[in-house]
C-alpha cells in the first residue's frame, strides 16, 4: 500500500526498481549488475525473509523466493519498492502460485 515505506534509499535505487520487471529481457551484464542490485534490496528489506535465508531466483511468478521456499518478493513487488512480501502456502511444492499476501 501506499503508506509502506519506501525501501527505496537513493535515486539510483529507485532507477534500478523501475528497471526490475523488465530484468528477463536484459543484456547478461545488465542483468547481473539488476540481480545484485536485487539481493542488495532483498537483504536490507525488514521482514523479507523471517527466518534470513537466501532468496533465489524464479521465473514462475518471476522474482525471488527463500531458500526454504516459504517466502516470495515478486519482481513487481520489489519495482514497488515497499518491502511487500507473499507467503507461498505449503513450502516445498512445485510450483510457486497462489501467493497469499502482499504483506508488507
Amino acid at each position: 500500500p501506499a503508506s509502506a515505506a519506501s525501501v527505496l534509499r537513493t535515486p539510483e535505487d529507485q532507477r534500478m526498481a523501475s528497471r526490475q520487471t523488465r530484468i528477463t529481457t536484459m543484456s547478461p551484464a545488465e542483468r547481473s549488475r539488476q540481480e545484485q542490485w536485487a539481493q542488495t534490496i532483498l537483504r536490507t528489506v525488514p521482514h523479507s525473509c523471517p527466518q534470513g535465508h537466501e532468496w533465489k531466483r524464479i521465473e514462475d511468478p518471476p522474482g525471488y523466493y527463500c531458500k526454504m521456499g516459504g517466502h516470495c518478493i515478486t519482481d513487481e513487488l520489489l519495482a514497488q519498492g515497499r518491502g511487500g512480501i507473499c507467503i507461498v502456502p505449503g513450502i516445498k511444492i512445485k510450483k510457486m502460485w497462489p501467493l497469499w499476501g502482499p504483506y508488507y
